[in-house]
């Protein structure tokens, strides 16, 4: 039977189960990369969907774990973060991450009145006609744009969720499990206008991923995930 697996976020194969236990031994992938075969409904990590290959692995939560990730795994289980684990990743779908957006969309849509009226007074303050109100109509449209950038870069690299995202249970990781980086999370928010760009096809992508990929978590190599 012939496996695939997922490196650098890009699917390789077919390989025997043999190359695949030789991959592991030569470091060249580990216990917690995806894999997949025929018949199988979606992606697991080798530790799942292949246990023989983990016989030395301490069991946790019904995961093998590698030892040398052992400490690092039982301190995300006592910090209730353990669902970033790779392997144990709950993917959030389509749907669940429309609300989210939804949500992100009103409270922007307030900042951004609050911001028309501040820039409606400046603009019906000016003499000069035309060319003014046009150079504030454009500063209007900059500035909403960094509100947007400024928001979902701060929220994401300090809390791994916009509020949108924290009232709906889903969480922005790496495809590692681990935190994104401020210059990560402020890519990943240019990267979604890119999502908006393509007739929102860039997030419609996220219904047929197998890892709910959006087109800007494809282009930063970031997971959407659930944490309840």
């Amino acid at each position: 039977m012939n496996w695939y697996y997922s490196l650098n976020g890009q699917q390789t194969g077919p390989v025997t189960e043999a190359q695949l236990t030789a991959l592991i031994s030569s470091g060249a992938i580990n216990t917690s990369t995806l894999v997949w075969k025929e018949g199988m409904p979606d992606w697991q990590a080798i530790s799942i969907a292949l246990p023989s290959n983990n016989t030395d692995a301490p069991q946790i939560g019904g995961v093998a774990v590698p030892a040398g990730q052992k400490d690092t795994f039982v301190q995300q289980m006592r910090e209730g973060v353990a669902s970033t684990a790779p392997g144990m990743m709950q993917y959030g779908g389509f749907w669940i991450r429309f609300v989210a957006k939804f949500v992100d969309g009103i409270i922007l849509r307030v900042a951004g009145l609050l911001l028309g009226l501040i820039m409606g007074f400046a603009i019906s303050g000016m003499k000069d006609g035309g060319t003014g109100q046009s150079i504030v109509g454009v500063m209007m449209i900059l500035v909403g744009i960094g509100i947007n950038v400024l928001y979902e870069t701060l929220m994401v690299a300090k809390y791994g969720a916009t509020l949108g995202k924290m009232a709906t249970g889903l969480k922005v990781v790496r495809s590692d499990g681990s935190p994104l980086s401020m210059g990560l999370s402020c890519g990943r928010a240019f990267a979604g206008m890119l999502s908006s760009f393509t007739l929102m096809i860039g997030y419609i992508m996220a219904g047929f991923d197998t890892e709910k990929r959006a087109l800007h978590d494809r282009i930063c190599d970031t997971r959407v995930i659930k944490t309840r």
